[in-house]
């Protein structure tokens, strides 16, 4: 019985050593992400020289590969006029680099990279996801993007089908201000409607708008993946079979101090400040549009994608 008192002794030793231990986690965890980061190394702090060249006020892209440059935008529209495939989409004249279409059947990166190569080469056609330009359900003019995508199967994180441009430049400091028009033919779980990525960091992190239990949030896709969401008290559910309007403006700054607002239909939804870049130095140089994750449910989700507009200046009425 006299071994009791040392017993509970160490027990309440052990306790208070976790209890500090989340403590210090909770409150100290943008301090633990750091060290993290410096021990995982996700990005070549010297990205930015190797793959940007400033010269005369224009800030150029650099493509190793081709031997060439290409100026950056910060002002990018697209209303998918005048397109009979997606290959049409795809180049310069576009200003689309670069279309995902990862399912069941082209799962992995090596797959999906494949399979969009021979889509572009001529060789096939769409296995199972879908991004294409549609008569069906243009929203202003003839034509929109038509996007659809499988279920995922166990194994995989998210199915896509999405559009990419690779020539954006927003930093620290910047507003980046986006509209797109958007038509769910079905409902759908855990989707992710549009990513402003930084493709020189592992995992691609960034800002993106998803729709999350029926309603659009905006998160931060870097440890801890901070969400900006709607009032639990006002959230609005995202209408099906009827083309909404998202809007979107970011004050982008690693720190507390970002700008995160959202409207649904010219209704602003989200208007909070925290963090909207993973670091100082990060670059936004990627947007992706369409179904770009898809990781809910287990029937095939149709989108449809009109009048897309991402700038450093105010569009559509927003200030």
């Amino acid at each position: 019985m006299k071994s009791r008192p040392r017993s509970i002794m160490k027990v309440v030793t052990v306790v208070g050593f976790f209890v500090v231990a989340i403590v210090l986690m909770l409150t100290c965890r943008q301090w633990v992400f750091r060290v993290v980061n410096v021990i995982w190394k996700p990005y070549d702090k010297n990205f930015y020289s190797k793959n940007y060249q400033v010269e005369g006020g224009q800030i150029y892209i650099l493509d190793s590969e081709a031997g060439e440059r290409y100026p950056v935008k910060r002002f990018f529209s697209e209303g998918f006029e005048d397109a009979s495939s997606v290959r049409d989409l795809i180049g310069l004249d576009r200003g689309w680099t670069s279309f995902t279409l990862q399912s069941p059947g082209a799962p992995g990166i090596g797959d999906y990279v494949k399979l969009r190569k021979r889509i572009l080469g001529g060789e096939s056609g769409f296995v199972e996801n879908v991004v294409e330009p549609s008569r069906r359900r243009a929203r202003s003019g003839l034509q929109c993007l038509r996007t659809l995508a499988v279920a995922p199967t166990s194994g995989m994180v998210c199915s896509k089908a999405s559009l990419d441009t690779m020539l954006l430049h927003f930093t620290k400091g910047d507003d980046v201000w986006f509209s797109a028009w958007y038509y769910f033919e079905r409902a759908g779980e855990f989707i992710t409607l549009m990513d402003l990525e930084t493709t020189f960091v592992r995992g691609w992190p960034g800002m993106r708008i998803r729709v999350n239990q029926g309603c659009l949030d905006m998160e931060l896709k870097w440890p801890p993946k901070r969400v900006y969401r709607q009032s639990s008290e006002d959230r609005r559910l995202v209408p099906i079979g009827q083309w909404v309007h998202i809007q979107a403006r970011l004050g982008l700054s690693e720190l507390d101090d970002g700008i995160i607002q959202l409207w649904q239909d010219g209704d602003l939804l989200v208007d909070q400040r925290g963090k909207t870049l993973p670091f100082a130095e990060a670059v936004y140089n990627d947007l992706e549009i369409g179904l770009s994750a898809y990781n809910g449910g287990s029937d095939a989700v149709s989108l449809y994608v009109d009048d897309v507009v991402i700038s450093a200046e105010p569009i559509g009425g927003l200030k």
